[in-house]
């Protein structure tokens, strides 16, 4: 046998035997009293759920490669990183001056190009967001992380 199939059979055979190991996945129900649901916004809400909400609410819509291990270990991670960053589906349970510093960040992330992450979008083409759909949501988030619009206008001034 070549060296190669040496090295090669054994990775293979491991792979697909961990195929079976079972993996639960936490399924969290939708509070929509806590989700983020901006008024007169619905460009925001359509950019949001096409290229934020995988990785930054419970609404994750996992892919078929999502069941397949190693992967799912590393999307499950990826995922539970991302919602302890910014999630919208806790969005009204966050205090105002929170809402404001995530608002804050996703200014920063979405106009440095940093988010939605060049991995995920190479994966999922309707992601890639267009320089309209970025400034889209710098424009709204820019208000909301100045107070505009947070909590329909109240302000938390302690």
């Amino acid at each position: 046998m070549s060296k190669a199939k040496k090295i090669i059979v054994p990775i293979v055979l491991i792979l697909g035997v961990i195929q079976f190991i079972p993996h639960e996945r936490e399924y969290i129900t939708i509070n929509t009293a806590a989700d983020f649901r901006p008024e007169n916004a619905t460009e925001v809400m359509s950019i949001l759920k096409t290229a934020c909400y995988d990785c930054h609410s419970y609404e994750t819509q996992y892919p078929w490669y999502a069941n397949v291990v190693p992967l799912n270990y590393w999307l499950d991670n990826h995922v539970k990183e991302g919602r302890e960053h910014l999630n919208f589906s806790e969005w009204n349970t966050y205090p105002v001056r929170d809402q404001q510093h995530a608002a804050e960040e996703t200014v920063e992330v979405v106009a440095e190009k940093e988010m939605p992450m060049l991995f995920y979008w190479l994966i999922h083409w309707d992601a890639k967001l267009t320089d309209a759909q970025r400034q889209t949501l710098v424009d709204y988030f820019g208000q909301l992380s100045s107070g505009e619009g947070a909590h329909h206008g109240e302000h938390d001034d302690d």
